[in-house]
């Protein structure tokens, strides 16, 4: 039986993060990483035809681009896509303001690499992850 892969798009401006979190989705054997961009601001540029499901999505990307708009608009054109923000830096107003866009998921980037997995795993069964008390 061949076990269909979820489609993944990871944007994120640090090409190490980006690498780092490829190897973790594909290595999985349940995610297919179908693009791995830099700039938020072309995001729903990739997924048109890509046939993209879930987008991990930085806070801030190359050229100063803003995530948390680009997961507005990508919620707007294609609202079946899941998207799991993340940042390195702790800032509640992110929160409020990717609830807004209706992301699914919000994610630290200082947890362990391999902790994306079960976030992805989670969101894509459903449930909306975000950070305890926030």
């Amino acid at each position: 039986m061949v076990m269909l892969m979820i489609k993944a798009m990871i944007v994120e401006d640090q090409e190490l993060q980006r690498d780092r979190m490829t190897r973790v989705l594909q290595q999985s054997g349940r995610y297919e990483v179908a693009a791995s961009i830099d700039n938020a601001d072309l995001a729903d540029l990739y997924i048109e035809g890509r046939g993209i499901e879930l987008v991990l999505m930085d806070v801030y990307t190359a050229f100063g681009a803003d995530g948390l708009e680009a997961s507005a608009r990508i919620k707007e054109q294609f609202p079946h896509v899941k998207i799991v923000v993340m940042t390195s830096m702790p800032e509640s107003g992110w929160i409020e303001r990717a609830r807004a866009a209706g992301v699914e998921s919000f994610w630290y980037k200082e947890v362990a690499v391999d902790a994306i997995l079960s976030v992805c795993d989670r969101t894509m069964a459903g449930e909306s992850v975000y950070p305890a008390g926030m």
